[in-house]
């Protein structure tokens, strides 16, 4: 049965071709609904966030931080620019006859039903988190309102988003994309003063599974597509969308100088003649290093077992590939699911975390 799972396993390590070709794809540009009404969930700013949690007034909160030798005025510096971009994000709406409301990440769900699109104002984080609570076809703009300080990758435009945004949406020039999530379904075991509980959730960069320890070895079982499950021992595991295959499974994945040259070295005493020039193992590193991203709206998602252990107990698999569908059972002392970096599920012993990914749980958002 272990060999049979191997061989199962190892099958899953080759990339899969999208089912729908280039040219049958949607263009994303079809039919958009007239938007009317819009959320805008502000950035959560270090200013706002000490005022949350400190109760205090502005004056107090200023004295407090400089007590603490803050720099203060750079806090409200960063404030006032987050809150001049949402202000000029509602006039641009107002302009073209859309309402607008401004809501924090814990306001958001309360009113998600009563709108027609979400706009995230603030970099990635707060463009994820806007995705972390819409689960349903309702579109996600993400506007960078801090190009300064953040990368914005899922933002329109990136550093620099476009001017005539809003302008693009109601005229409809906006092309739309599905990006792929990933569900997260983990049923905590019966206990006897507790019923089994379900919890699930949705990911659009990755999730990570493992030990709430990084030195700790995670133990769980795996099964793979619906393969027979097979015992594995590991750092952790790694399942990424194609949104997240330019993140973290790119940074865990990816080739660098020194291994590329011990590779040509190891060609090289194996009497294959290959010349180890810096031109060379450029090559090498950015034809390997560009193939592993994929397509955010790819029908799988990847897969990673970050340093996996081999020896009689623990049968061989694949350490890397594709799936649609993953099914864990937990063997961790005290295992967590963490999701796009935020969103923290515990994963104890005896639990089980079913992972998959439909087109269903897609993420509607644009490009530029």
């Amino acid at each position: 049965m272990a060999a049979l799972a191997i061989s199962q396993c190892v099958s899953h390590v080759a990339r899969p071709v999208s089912p729908i070709s280039q040219s049958q794809k949607p263009s994303g540009s079809g039919h958009q609904q007239p938007i009317r009404s819009a959320l805008i969930l502000r950035k959560s700013t270090r200013w706002q966030w000490e005022k949350e949690q400190t109760g205090m007034t502005d004056g107090e909160l200023k004295k407090y931080l400089q007590q603490k030798g803050t720099n203060v005025a750079e806090l409200l510096e960063n404030e006032k620019k987050q809150v001049s971009a949402v202000e000029q994000i509602v006039s641009e709406l107002s302009k073209a006859g859309i309402s607008s409301k401004v809501v924090t990440r814990q306001e958001l769900s309360r009113y998600l039903g009563d709108t027609d699109l979400v706009i995230s104002a603030g970099g990635d984080g707060t463009f994820l988190a806007a995705a972390s609570v819409v689960t349903d076809q309702t579109p996600v703009i993400g506007v960078n309102t801090d190009p300064i300080g953040s990368e914005g990758h899922l933002c329109v435009g990136g550093k620099t988003p476009p001017t005539d945004l809003i302008e693009r949406l109601v005229t409809g020039r906006l092309e739309w994309v599905q990006r792929s999530r990933i569900r997260v379904t983990v049923t905590t075991g019966k206990t006897i003063l507790k019923k089994s509980v379900k919890v699930s959730n949705l990911a659009l960069n990755e999730v990570f599974i493992g030990e709430d320890e990084a030195a700790k070895v995670s133990t769980y079982n795996i099964s793979i597509d619906d393969s027979p499950r097979v015992k594995q021992k590991s750092s952790g595991m790694i399942v990424s969308t194609g949104t997240g295959s330019t993140s973290w499974y790119l940074g865990m994945n990816r080739i660098d100088e020194n291994a590329t040259t011990s590779v040509l070295e190891a060609l090289q005493s194996l009497g294959i003649n290959v010349p180890i020039t810096r031109n060379l193992v450029e090559k090498v590193i950015n034809s390997v290093n560009e193939k592993i991203p994929f397509e955010p709206d790819h029908p799988s998602f990847a897969f990673s077992i970050r340093e996996p252990i081999f020896n009689a107990t623990y049968k061989r698999t694949a350490t890397r590939g594709f799936a649609r569908k993953i099914r864990l059972e937990s063997r961790c002392t005290n295992g967590f699911l963490v999701l796009d970096g935020s969103t923290k599920i515990p994963f104890p012993r005896g639990s089980i975390a079913t992972i998959e990914i439909n087109s269903a749980d897609a993420l509607k958002t644009v490009i530029v």
